[in-house]
């Protein structure tokens, strides 16, 4: 038995999970001729020196002068000796000649796998740990996971996605964080994203579950453009977990969108600490004018605009933040910077001849107006406007 034990632990090398395998029935030790176990030995010894390079040559010069004398130790060992020695494809050759002459033996089925993951042949990977998977009793799920990797890697998702979908049922067990990534991953792909929320829905359920799965609950639920959800998943991950500021400008988004700007605000804010930028400064001010809270929109924009003072945007609202409050002078002052910001912002530029003829200023908002009627949009308005005016200035006359 110590031939069979060094044979089978040199290979298990290229493999960890093959020694967790069950023993095989196949190949049989006692089958060995006197030569090969002989010639087995000699390449054992050169191996436990670390002369592979000659434990390959020997045993494959024994393969050539004895060729009925073939046995699958021997190929199984020349294919652990090719992968010692940089030969892959020459592994290749040998785990498949070792499964033609041994066609169960598991060890043999998981390597080739491996190796021809590493070689790029994908699809001959899948199968091989689909075969292992069999062979094994179906009792090493990870077996199932390197044979999804290798069908996605294959081009084939949807068959990477039914073994995914067996490995996060609780069939397997406990199911790995990757497994349940990889299985959100591919079920937005191939667009049944209803179904694996239902999966992690379940997942939720039980008890302790881990946090994680709320943020893939809200990748899951924005697939589905059910936005309330997603934004609910973002704020219970958010509990336990910080959120990175995609994650967290995305969760104000979710909740402006939603029309909850104060929550938006304040998720605006968060995400201004982390790293500000001109948008989330922009973003921040709205949200703070959407939820009616002028002075907190106003702090909001005079800390932007230090940072940012030809934030186009952020002039803007400056200007109708005053105009709502009645601060015509305010609000035409603002409106002209964001005009010159802007020179195609027509709605700006009448903004602010409207709000110098509210201020009092009629001759500096006939100017303006007059700039705003060359704009198609706002000619009639302005024009309207000039008109009111002058009615005004000769009733007064």
């Amino acid at each position: 038995m110590v031939l069979l034990f060094s044979v089978y632990f040199f290979a298990t090398a290229a493999w960890s999970d093959t020694q967790s395998q069950p023993a095989p029935t196949c190949p049989d030790e006692k089958s060995l001729t006197r030569d090969a176990r002989l010639a087995l030995v000699e390449a054992q010894k050169l191996m436990g020196e670390n002369k592979y390079e000659q434990a390959l040559k020997g045993l494959t010069g024994f393969i050539e002068q004895h060729p009925d004398d073939e046995h699958a130790y021997v190929n199984y060992t020349l294919a652990g000796l090719s992968l010692e020695t940089g030969r892959m494809k020459g592994a290749v050759n040998y785990y498949e000649k070792t499964l033609e002459l041994c066609p169960s033996y598991t060890p043999a089925w998981q390597n080739l796998g491996k190796v021809c993951y590493d070689l790029g042949q994908f699809q001959t990977a899948a199968q091989a740990f689909e075969k292992t998977w069999e062979l094994t009793g179906r009792t090493t799920p990870v077996l199932r996971y390197h044979a999804a990797v290798a069908r996605l890697s294959a081009g084939q998702p949807k068959l990477a996605l039914g073994h995914l979908e067996y490995l996060t049922s609780g069939q397997a067990g406990p199911p790995e964080k990757d497994w349940i990534k990889l299985l959100v991953q591919l079920s937005i792909e191939t667009k049944r994203s209803a179904k694996a929320l239902k999966t992690i829905e379940r997942l939720l359920a039980a008890p302790n579950a881990d946090p994680y799965l709320f943020r893939l609950a809200a990748t899951l639920n924005l697939d589905l453009n059910r936005y309330k959800q997603a934004a609910g998943n973002l704020a219970a991950y958010s509990l336990t977990t910080p959120l990175p500021i995609a994650e967290q400008t995305l969760l104000a988004d979710l909740y402006n969108n939603l029309g909850i700007p104060a929550r938006a605000a304040e998720n605006y804010q968060k995400a201004l600490a982390m790293k500000p930028s001109r948008k989330l400064h922009e973003r921040l001010s709205s949200a703070w004018f959407e939820a009616c809270n002028t002075q907190k929109a106003l702090d909001a924009l005079e800390t932007g605009l230090k940072t940012y003072p030809k934030s186009h945007s952020m002039w803007k609202l400056k200007g109708w933040i005053y105009y709502d409050t009645q601060d015509f002078d305010k609000a035409s002052a603002a409106f002209a910077k964001a005009y010159s910001l802007n020179k195609k912002d027509a709605k700006s530029l009448f903004m602010n001849g409207l709000c110098a003829f509210r201020a009092g200023h009629s001759n500096q908002a006939r100017k303006i107006l007059k700039q705003a009627a060359a704009h198609r949009n706002y000619k009639s308005k302005a024009l309207a406007l000039i008109r009111h005016m002058d009615a005004i200035a000769a009733n007064k006359g």
